[in-house]
């Protein structure tokens, strides 16, 4: 009887061990973490921040160093020669169809890549080549106001490192709507747009001459952007964003950067004379995303602003970056 009741529970834990390993070859455990659910637009608090920029500086990071919260993860463990770990946006949702690239190097600076999907659950796995190895991709395109964007992802624990690629690793992946990317980067080039996961919009002008440049603005005068969102990509809250930029004559251009994805009226105001905005560089998605009008007139003083998707394919994505191109307009006084 003792011998048939070992048998009966070897044959339990052998079967219980087949399934979570069938589990996992046929796309990771399910992962149990909490789903929070998406609050309509329309429902959405609403708020508003004031921010000063003086003369001296070229950028302003609108969200700071806010970042909406993380979801939970399963514990995974680490496998031999594999990559593996899950992907959700910020409610907890499993993010299908993510793309996942990984290179290795070996001595001689030679690299193999390997790539990988993730599939319904947000799981993705794959063998990674003998040697030290990074990611150099890691995207999504998803369908942003009526067309295809592909957006970066974040590393869930906050860092990308190299390792021995038959050692294995676990890195888990966040769909942002905004924050800071990769810190390293933002040290040397807070500026730069694609270093956060939010849109940016750039504001170029000239500074007034009564020949040469009649519709600049006066050095020492400010001008006022307002940015009140129309539509929003998984938002908490309605924020609209005012901003006071003093004319200086170090940097005729400021960079808007980490705005929250979605659409935006845009309004200028300059107290030296009305103003609008002209949009000024190429725009590859034209008649899909950018500023409407393309030029603006005394009677049309407010603007829709998208910011600008680099491309539509997820695996041209570089990680830990956002993959936004900046919506560049000018700001122009009317002269009478």
């Amino acid at each position: 009887m003792k011998k048939i009741l070992l048998f009966g529970l070897t044959a339990m834990i052998m079967l219980n061990a087949c399934s979570k390993k069938d589990k996992e070859s046929a796309g990771g455990e399910d992962d149990p973490g909490k789903i929070i659910p998406e609050i309509p637009f329309d429902q959405l608090p609403a708020s508003s921040t004031s921010l000063t920029v003086d003369g001296n500086t070229r950028y302003v990071n609108v969200m700071g160093n806010q970042r909406k919260q993380l979801p939970e993860f399963a514990n995974l463990q680490a496998k031999s020669n594999k990559v593996r770990g899950y992907v959700k946006d910020t409610y907890g949702r499993p993010v299908k169809n993510a793309s996942i690239g990984v290179r290795s190097s070996v001595v001689g600076g030679v690299s193999t890549p390997a790539y990988g999907v993730t599939n319904d659950k947000g799981y993705y796995e794959f063998e990674v080549p003998f040697g030290v190895a990074e990611f150099y991709n890691t995207g999504v395109a998803v369908d942003f106001e009526g067309n295809r964007a592909a957006l970066g992802l974040y590393p869930a624990d906050g860092e990308l490192s190299t390792w021995s690629g038959p050692s294995g690793a676990v890195e888990n992946f966040v769909l942002l709507p905004y924050g800071q990317g990769d810190p390293a980067e933002l040290a040397t080039e807070a500026w730069i747009p694609n270093n956060y996961f939010g849109g940016n919009m750039t504001l170029g002008w000239e500074i007034w001459d009564a020949t040469y440049s009649p519709d600049g603005l006066p050095l020492g005068s400010k001008f006022t952007i307002k940015l009140t969102p129309l539509s929003l990509f998984h938002a908490a809250e309605k924020k609209t964003f005012i901003i006071v930029k003093t004319v200086g004559n170090m940097h005729q251009s400021m960079e808007i950067v980490n705005l929250p994805l979605g659409k935006y009226k845009v309004e200028v105001s300059a107290p030296a004379g009305d103003a609008y905005l002209v949009e000024t560089f190429f725009n590859p998605r034209e008649g899909q995303y950018g500023l409407t009008p393309k030029t603006g007139t005394r009677h049309t003083p407010s603007y829709i602003h998208v910011t600008i998707p680099r491309t539509g394919n997820g695996n041209e994505v570089l990680p830990y970056r956002g993959d936004w191109q900046e919506v560049a307009v000018d700001v122009k006084k009317y002269s009478s």
